[in-house]
């Protein structure tokens, strides 16, 4: 074993242990790897030396490992992880002719280090079928010689290769991990090429529908893992997409559950409070122009263009549109953009979030707005749901329901709220309204309290939910 070098590195003329900290652990340790000086310029000594250094190191590392298992509530499968230190030991031991090797005085190779390698991986094998069964251990032993990948370990590469927001490669990643989990809990194997569609189908009525999940969480989660599955299936990891098919039924919603507008009396109750700034210009901009919270939240002063919003980042391809700008909001606007630069902010209060993070830069003004609307004693929860009917998404389904019922066409209230143009004419050969037809749109929704007595409009009182 003179030339055994395994988590030996050499600073000047000492010998170093040094172990390579795992991703997942790098936030709470501080740093990419462990050292720890052996004070000795001798590769024998530092050989007999290293083994109980290494050993203090992993427990250290073991520990952070259950710390953060605790705090996650997660439970990552250590065994993965230890068939892909072995497979990192199998790899070295092909290119480096000196792992495992021992050679006699004349240096001849008298041991080949690949095959030492491989048979430790296969005596660790048998250990684990013995304490966990057969399965985990031919599993364990395929990821450890290259012949499986761990689900885990494809995540990164697979969200890179997905456009996505923070806050929905968050998801994504939760509803791998969640698997990965119930896998390793169950005894199964945990290898992407290992799992058939009868463990995916043991999933989903195991922890969905005998554990009660609503049907939408449930999917979100299947449509998650199905993503996966498509990508690794193009990539050669698996030989089909075993959730196909395993989507729960959805959960007709009741009418009396459904999502809807606020009512007039609702808008008069939230507007006569006294919400504050930030919230008041947020319910104005929302009710007379029908757009996202997130699509406000984004807003510059170079969004403002020719008396119109400029959205050029939106949820989907219909969603970047000019919106003109109403009348009664004009006075905010021209406040907002007082004095800033164009790259400045029209809502400089709203937190910018860190690249990556997924928390949202509108998140603040949703929770500001849920506690005032409670507050103001608006609210609409059934017995049998989870959530009130109304948000501040139901300002948007305020507007569509006004521009509806001021007898404006269906496909130009479309084209200002940023939905997407049913058929081939208008949702592929047309170029869209002119911007008059937008602004007429707009300015034929007002708000409760700015209508002329003498011409009202008939009040909202449980119309079918706009999206």
């Amino acid at each position: 074993m003179a030339f055994d070098r395994r988590y030996l590195k050499k600073h000047g003329n000492q010998w170093l242990v040094v172990i390579k900290v795992p991703e997942r652990l790098r936030k709470a340790i501080g740093k990419a790897h462990l050292k720890h000086p052996l004070h000795t310029d001798s590769l024998a000594v530092a050989n007999r030396e290293k083994f109980r250094v290494v050993a203090t190191l992993k427990e250290q590392l073991e520990k952070s490992e259950a710390e953060l298992r605790r705090k996650s509530k997660e439970a990552p499968d250590l065994l993965a992880d230890e068939a892909l230190r072995w497979r990192e030991a199998v790899e070295r031991s092909e290119d480096d002719p000196s792992f495992y090797a021992y050679e006699d005085e004349e240096g001849n190779v008298i041991e080949d280090g690949h095959d030492i390698t491989l048979a430790l991986v296969r005596d660790r094998a048998e250990e684990i079928a013995v304490k966990e069964g057969v399965t985990r251990a031919k599993d364990f032993h395929a990821v450890a010689i290259g012949q499986a990948s761990p689900i885990t370990k494809l995540i990164n590469k697979w969200l890179a290769e997905r456009p996505m927001k923070p806050r929905q490669q968050v998801d994504y990643r939760r509803a791998v991990e969640k698997f990965a989990g119930w896998l390793a809990a169950t005894k199964l194997p945990v290898s992407i090429e290992a799992v058939t569609r009868k463990i995916a189908g043991r999933y989903v009525t195991d922890v969905f529908v005998e554990g009660g999940t609503h049907p939408k969480t449930a999917n979100k989660d299947i449509s998650c893992l199905s993503s996966l599955w498509k990508w690794a299936e193009l990539k050669g990891h698996a030989e089909e997409n075993i959730w196909r098919g395993q989507a729960l039924a959805k959960r007709e919603v009741p009418k009396d559950e459904q999502k809807r507008p606020y009512t007039d009396a609702e808008m008069k109750k939230l507007f006569s409070g006294e919400p504050g700034e930030l919230l008041s210009d947020f319910m104005h901009i929302a009710a007379l122009s029908g757009m996202r919270v997130d699509e406000i939240a984004r807003l510059k002063a170079e969004n403002i263009v020719e008396d119109c919003f400029d959205i050029t980042i939106a949820k989907t391809k219909a969603g970047i549109r000019m919106v003109p700008i109403h009348p009664a909001l004009k006075p905010i606007v021209a406040r907002r953009i007082d004095g800033k630069k164009a790259e400045d902010p029209l809502f400089p209060e709203l937190p910018v979030p860190k690249k990556g993070s997924a928390v949202e830069r509108s998140q603040k003004v949703v929770k500001a707005f849920t506690a005032y609307r409670r507050k103001m004693e608006v609210d609409d929860v059934p017995e049998s749901a989870r959530q009130s009917r109304v948000d501040f998404h139901s300002f948007r389904r305020f507007f569509i329901t006004k521009a509806e019922q001021a007898e404006k066409l269906p496909h130009f209230i479309e084209a200002v709220v940023g939905h997407k143009r049913l058929g081939m004419s208008l949702g592929g050969y047309s170029a869209g309204p002119l911007r008059e037809q937008f602004r007429a749109v707009v300015e034929a929704v007002k708000l409760p309290q700015d209508r002329n007595k003498t011409d009202p409009a008939p009040s909202v009182q449980d119309p079918a939910a706009a999206s």
